[in-house]
This record gives structure tokens, C-alpha cells and sequence, in this order.
């Protein structure tokens, strides 16, 4: 009987010690917390009053061939985004990569009809485990990323797709407060037999 005593106050103790710092964690994340096409973004605008973009993006396809546009049907269709920095301060650059695709950046892809190739499926996605990676770029310097984008879509029919990146910049707001989304340059590649 005294061991209960003493175990229900020392219990709510504890309680209480774990869920006061958690929720006072929980108002700081939900006053911090912003969403941006369903992406949780975490963590205070650093320069709210910019009112320019504090990188350009720019975005070029990678193979081996002559001709750095045209890709096989099947093949892989490697892209290299370069994002600069047109600040005076370091910016953020982080993202994570899954199934070697930069998750940071979102990929707008059509063929001639203006429909979106169809999606690849990973049958055991659970297997390849999400890269995160931190790092930033300095004042004028460019930070490059390259993505393979037939991780994501099946470039299997030939013909012409067009190609844009986009990445919200979260050192600049839009008029509605909302940060604001840098796109880059469409590129146009072509799917031979």
C-alpha cells in the first residue's frame, strides 16, 4: 500500500516534466510552421522583406551523347539544376535525396501534348532509405544537384518533353505571405527509338 503512494505522484511527476516542454515545443513548431504544396516547412523566414528571389535556378541535361538534349527510350535522363545564390548572405541548399532524385526541387515534366509522362512505380520502396543532406551556398556561387529523372518518370515513348524545376525560396515572401517559388529555365529533350 505505501508503494502506491509513492508511485502515482512520482508517476504524474514525470508526465508532467515530459508534456509541458512538449507542448510548449509543439506552439513554437505550430507559430514556426508553414505549408507549401503540402511540404511542412519548419523554422522562421530569415529575411521576410525581401522582396527579390535570393536565387536564380537553371536547369541542363546530362548524357553522354553528341547531342546533350537527345536520350535513348529506356534510357536514363539525368538533369543538372544549378541553383545561385544572388544574395549577400549564405543561403540554404539542403534537400534529401530518394531513389537519386533531389526532393527539394519540384519537377514539372511534359511531352508534346502537354500531359505528364507516366509515373515509375518502386516495387519496395521501404528498400532505399532517404539521404538527407545539409549545405549551403555563399553570395554569388552556384550549387549544383543532379537529379535522375527517370527514377520518377518513364521517358519509354519517343518524342519531345519539356522539362522545369521549382523550389520555394524561403527567404522570400509572395504577396501572400507564403514563400515565394523560384522556377527555372524549360529545357527540351528528345526520346529517340
Amino acid at each position: 500500500m505505501m508503494k502506491s503512494q509513492f508511485v502515482l505522484p512520482i508517476l504524474s511527476l514525470l508526465v508532467a516534466l515530459v508534456l509541458v516542454p512538449f507542448s510548449q515545443a509543439q506552439e513554437t513548431r505550430s507559430s514556426n510552421l508553414q505549408v507549401e504544396n503540402g511540404v511542412e516547412i519548419v523554422g522562421p523566414i530569415k529575411h521576410p522583406g525581401a522582396t527579390k528571389p535570393s536565387f536564380t535556378l537553371t536547369v541542363r541535361a546530362e548524357t553522354h551523347d553528341t547531342d546533350p538534349s537527345e536520350f535513348r527510350a529506356g534510357s536514363r535522363v539525368r538533369i543538372t539544376v544549378t541553383m545561385t545564390n544572388t544574395t549577400d548572405h549564405e543561403i540554404d541548399r539542403s534537400g534529401m535525396f530518394y531513389h537519386g532524385v533531389d526532393a527539394s526541387f519540384f519537377y514539372d515534366v511534359k511531352d508534346e501534348d502537354g500531359k505528364q509522362p507516366e509515373k515509375v512505380v518502386h516495387l519496395h520502396p521501404e528498400l532505399d532509405t532517404a539521404k538527407p543532406f545539409w549545405s549551403g551556398v555563399l553570395p554569388g556561387e552556384p550549387g549544383l544537384t543532379k537529379t535522375d529523372l527517370s527514377q520518377l518518370y518513364k521517358f519509354d515513348r519517343p518524342g519531345k518533353y519539356f522539362i522545369q524545376v521549382s523550389r520555394p525560396d524561403n527567404d522570400c515572401l509572395d504577396a501572400n505571405g507564403k514563400p515565394a517559388v523560384v522556377k527555372s529555365n524549360i529545357i527540351t529533350i528528345t526520346i529517340t527509338g
